[in-house]
């Protein structure tokens, strides 16, 4: 199973795979993951659409640990352990199982040795928190069992991941997954052998140290907003986005992760600077958000020829693509309805809403895929079902990215509106926005010169913070 899954498992990995990558819009950054035996923790953000993330993201097959409660429900069961899913028995679940987790370090250990993939969330819960909850010791039991087993010889590399999302409970909203760099456990031999227990905890904070550069963390939840709206501004202000340009999560990931630790800096150096920069962000925000400006910000001028190249360009487009886009709307406008409907009746925890949704959306594109089949079948014969086989999945994705594509043009066109005749508007703009951006400049250059550390993994930013290209693998 671990180096070659079987076919089910392909099957299944791919179509989930794909679903997930639907339902988001998906990029991954980071090195490959290493040959040989390779355990993957990551931060558990959204239930069991991270390990689905994971499996899609990842060239290599990784088998996941999972909540052993899963794998008794009818439908769900059957797929993990065709997966090669590991059951997890937790305290909270069922004190009295516990015992039974034997077995999970067996076969961990087991599909390590063999040289498989394997994935884990130390965190041992999904959840919604503004930073990643305190790691527990399984994943780094399970790595020095595993070395210690092998006689410290195995070659284990350990693969911090971080999974980000915008808005995990919504659709088409994105999310970028960052792979960090592998680190070994051999040296901790000797100490495992003297005191295993401490062993474990050196090596989890080692493996919290390297999900930690890999993810957003906040004191606050509304750290993350204020964060989002400082980054979007400085550099629009400071010209290295375009104007109303939508960039990838994962993009301006480096630059949201080194605000947010400058926000710390600030909240801890400066308080009273940190509670007056906030309100002038806030009063920022909540301008942009007034005139509907959203991430794109708001320009100081509208050029002449930007606009019309910008008119010609996305107008072309939609018009090119309107015949299709309508007869994907037809063909899968029912399906989109499904995740509303299903929630509505099961009310699910909102860290399995979004699972919920995609397996809603999953089932019905499959039943909808099947029915027009059958259909084109009876009304012109073989040649027309397999003619609607191949078209009704390409015109359902080009009628997805034609309403994105009428959304962004919708937002832009209205702002457009909103402000001809407003120079004010825009002056206010640009004045609030540069008078935010000098002062993030100057409290930038005092944090520099406290000598302290550089940012999580400033290695791969670049002078203005974006991701070193050669190391980005997006996804879609």
């Amino acid at each position: 199973m671990e180096g070659s899954p079987s076919r089910i498992a392909t099957v299944i990995t791919r179509l989930v795979g794909t679903a997930a990558g639907l339902f988001y819009r998906v990029d991954t950054h980071g090195p490959r993951l290493p040959a040989g035996p390779v355990l993957v923790a990551a931060n558990h953000p959204n239930s069991l659409l991270d390990p689905v993330l994971i499996m899609r993201c990842s060239d290599r097959y990784v088998r996941a640990l999972g909540r052993a409660p899963l794998f008794d429900q009818p439908l769900l069961g059957p797929v993990l352990r065709s997966l090669g899913a590991i059951p997890v028995y937790r305290r909270q679940d069922d004190p009295e199982a516990m015992h039974l987790n034997e077995h999970m370090f067996r076969a961990a250990v087991e599909a390590l040795q063999e040289g498989g993939a394997i994935q884990i969330f130390p965190e041992g819960k999904s959840h919604s928190g503004a930073q990643i909850a305190e790691l527990r010791t399984g994943a780094a039991r399970i790595a020095l069992q595993a070395e210690a087993a092998a006689g410290w010889g195995l070659g284990l590399s350990i693969v911090p991941v971080g999974i980000t999302y915008s808005r995990k409970e919504r659709a088409r909203t994105p999310v970028t997954v960052r792979y960090g760099r592998a680190v070994g456990c051999a040296d901790l031999a000797e100490a495992y052998r003297r005191d295993p227990v401490e062993a474990a905890r050196i090596l989890t904070t080692r493996i919290e140290a390297g999900i930690r550069r890999q993810t957003l963390n906040f004191v606050h939840h509304g750290d993350r907003e204020l964060v989002e709206v400082a980054e979007q501004l400085y550099v629009r202000e400071y010209r290295w986005v375009p104007w109303r340009a939508r960039e990838q999560l994962g993009v301006r990931f480096p630059r949201l992760q080194r605000f947010a630790a400058g926000l710390e800096w600030i909240r801890r150096e400066a308080p009273e600077e940190h509670r007056a920069l906030r309100r002038k962000v806030e009063r920022y925000a909540a301008l942009n958000e007034r005139v509907g400006a959203g991430e794109g910000d708001v320009p100081p001028r509208f050029g002449l020829i930007p606009v019309a190249r910008y008119i010609a360009v996305r107008g072309t487009l939609l018009l090119v693509g309107l015949p299709v886009a309508v007869a994907g709307a037809v063909m899968w406008a029912p399906v989109t309805w499904l995740p509303g409907l299903v929630l509505k009746r099961t009310r699910p925890d909102y860290e399995v809403t979004a699972t919920h949704k995609i397996l809603a959306l999953l089932g019905g594109v499959v039943v909808a895929w099947a029915l027009w089949v059958t259909l084109a079948f009876f009304m012109g014969g073989i040649v027309w079902a397999v003619a609607v086989l191949a078209a009704a999945p390409f015109c359902g994705y080009l009628a997805l990215q034609w309403v994105e594509l009428v959304r962004e043009v919708r937002e832009d066109a209205a702002l457009f509106l909103r402000l001809q005749g407003r120079p004010d508007v825009r002056e206010r703009f640009a004045r609030m926005r540069a008078e935010l951006a000098a002062a993030f400049r100057r409290l930038e250059e005092r944090w520099l010169n406290e000598e302290l550390p550089p940012p999580p993994d400033a290695d791969n930013v670049s002078a203005r913070g974006s991701v070193d290209t050669a190391r980005v693998r997006p996804e879609e």
